[in-house]
């Protein structure tokens, strides 16, 4: 960034601060000036200063400026083979390990869930592991959504989808997770029963402790080196021992001491937490 885009960075970093209780620094630069130039072309805005003044006046346009800094590049089942082995490798062993006489909880955090096709994925990979279970189901299931944008949020708590944003499910899967509606398909009752969404900041405190499997799947990349070493400090901190982190295929734990986790697929990127 030239001297300008580095001075009106900190002037919106400022302004979200005060109205939105949002840490701008942690982002990287470069993305939040796509954002704010993607921006810019939809409120036909013509400079920075320009911009900055709508931000400052418009409670609207701060909520659409906040919504465009969640990752929304998403879709069900996105790579397809990683939620295979995610379920073969975390679902199915947390389901026999919670599924005891006296019953147990599974929680799992999608962090980052955008629109929220990977929450559900996630709870469809859940009901067809446990299709798999002989005998009675005594496991309580809670998956959670988050994302930094109440727009995104609002979508994933609808759960309807067009047929264009289901592109990665297969027929089968259509057919068994999805009732047709006007506009498109909406995620079925056996899916979204075990579902809740929630705004949330990855910077900010976790969402919660104790969680059994955390996925946070390409949303690191967005965030500057110190940064990213704090979003996952809190993502190791709302695991519980012995629990998962599945990231992005591009994505590293690099910045974590060695310790704290350790190899389940290198491939997918799965990692169990040891210390």
């Amino acid at each position: 960034m030239d001297q300008s885009e580095e001075q009106f960075f900190e002037l919106v970093a400022r302004h979200l601060a005060r109205s939105r209780s949002i840490d701008l620094m942690g982002y990287s630069p470069s993305f939040v000036m796509r954002a704010v130039k993607k921006r810019m072309g939809r409120t036909k805005t013509k400079d920075y200063l320009a911009y900055l003044a709508l931000l400052r006046r418009s409670e609207e346009e701060t909520d659409a400026f906040v919504g465009s800094l969640s990752i929304n590049v998403t879709e069900f089942f996105r790579d397809k083979g990683a939620f295979e082995t995610f379920s073969s490798k975390v679902i199915r062993p947390l389901l026999l390990e919670k599924n005891t006489p006296v019953g147990g909880i599974l929680r799992i955090w999608s962090a980052g869930c955008a629109t929220g096709q990977e929450t559900y994925t996630l709870s469809m990979c859940i009901e067809e592991e446990v299709a798999k279970i002989e005998g009675e189901l005594r496991t309580v299931i809670s998956v959670l959504g988050t994302d930094l944008s109440e727009s995104a949020i609002a979508h994933a708590r609808g759960g309807v989808y067009t047929a264009e944003e289901l592109k990665g499910v297969s027929d089968r899967r259509l057919k068994q997770h999805f009732v047709k509606v006007d506009g498109g398909y909406q995620v079925n009752d056996a899916v979204r029963r075990r579902v809740r969404f929630n705004t949330g900041n990855l910077l900010a405190n976790p969402v919660g402790t104790h969680f059994d499997a955390v996925v946070c799947r390409n949303v690191l990349i967005y965030f500057s080196r110190p940064f990213h070493d704090t979003v996952l400090m809190n993502l190791h901190g709302s695991i519980r021992l012995g629990g998962y982190l599945m990231i992005g295929k591009t994505e590293t734990l690099m910045g974590l001491k060695k310790n704290l986790f350790e190899t389940v697929d290198s491939d997918c990127r799965i990692y169990r937490k040891v210390g």
